[in-house]
This record gives C-alpha cells, sequence and structure tokens, in this order.
C-alpha cells in the first residue's frame, strides 16, 4: 500500500498537510491501484472552501459563486429550466452545505489546484501534463459556448478554467509512480 496522506477532514486549507494518514484516501488508492488504471483524471471546482472559520469560508464562497453565477447568466436565460435546476440542486446545496456546517457534516470541501498537486504528490502519484491536443479540444469545446467570458491556462501541467479572471476548475491527470 502506498502512503496516502492528506489533511483530517476539519483541517483547513491554509495549514500544510497533515501527516496522518487518511483511511479514506488510503481506501480509494488501494481500490484505484487495484483496478491498474493508466491515468486518473480530477476535476475539482478551483476554490479554498475548506477554511476552518466561517468567515473565511464565506468570502471565499462569496468570490467563487458569484464567478459561477455570473458565467451562468452570461450563457443561460434566467427563466432556463437547466439553470435553475442547476442553480437549485447543485449551487444552493453546496453554499448551505460550506456555510451552514461544520465538522463531518461538511461535506463540500473544495481546495485550489495547489493543494490537490502537492496531496497527491504525497500520496505517490506523477502528474501526466495534458497535452496539446487536449488543450486545443478544450478550447474548442468552450468556444462552442459562444461567450467570450472563458478563459484556459496550463499551470504545473494542470488546466485552469476560468470565467474571467477567476479560475472556476483545475482538471490534471495522475499516474500511479509505483
Amino acid at each position: 500500500m502506498g502512503n496516502g496522506y492528506s489533511p483530517s477532514p476539519d483541517s483547513t486549507s491554509s495549514s500544510p498537510l497533515s501527516l496522518t494518514p487518511s483511511v479514506k484516501l488510503d481506501s480509494f488508492l488501494d481500490a484505484f491501484w487495484g483496478l491498474t488504471s493508466k491515468v486518473m483524471v480530477i476535476i475539482e471546482q478551483d476554490s479554498n472552501c475548506n477554511g476552518s472559520t466561517l468567515m473565511e469560508r464565506l468570502l471565499e464562497s462569496l468570490y467563487s459563486y458569484a464567478a459561477l453565477f455570473d458565467c451562468l447568466e452570461s450563457t443561460m436565460l434566467r427563466t432556463s429550466l437547466e439553470r435553475l435546476k442547476v442553480e437549485k440542486m447543485l449551487f444552493v446545496e453546496e453554499i448551505k452545505n460550506i456555510i451552514a456546517c461544520e465538522g463531518s457534516e461538511r461535506i463540500e470541501r473544495h481546495e485550489k489546484l495547489e493543494k490537490w498537486i502537492q496531496r497527491l504528490h504525497l500520496a505517490g502519484f506523477g502528474n501526466v501534463p495534458l497535452s496539446y491536443y487536449v488543450m486545443l479540444q478544450a478550447k474548442r469545446m468552450l468556444q462552442s459556448y459562444g461567450c467570450e467570458g472563458y478563459r484556459m491556462r496550463k499551470e504545473n501541467g494542470c488546466v485552469l478554467i476560468s470565467w474571467q479572471d477567476r479560475p472556476l476548475f483545475s482538471v490534471s491527470a495522475w499516474r500511479c509512480r509505483k
């Protein structure tokens, strides 16, 4: 088994990674290695909603979700049934969990790409840089929405998808180094 290390569920994003093994991460890595997969792709909301205080989580949520709502505003009508479903079933529940819940009740713990890079390196994974072709396909897909506000940039072999200048999601690929 690998040395999967992860912060405890109640740790803050600003603190360094804990050296205490995470049972959930160890279990996941065991299952992943058992599949003999070649690559694992992680797509994560690129925000720091794992702060320990309500104010940290409130401010980060405000900035992150404001960008997501702004993005929706530019691409979908306010009366769109799909938009209403996304807002109600996804965003509202996430925001409520980030702000109103503490400890093990809080399940929404989005973290920035830098934190994922650290965590995955410690867990025995190596980054697989995304190819030029993948970047080209992703840019074409964003352009197909017909909206000028999306931005993409490579960072540490990963991709950050932003709305205007605010990162929304990170996409990264990883391979087990063992």
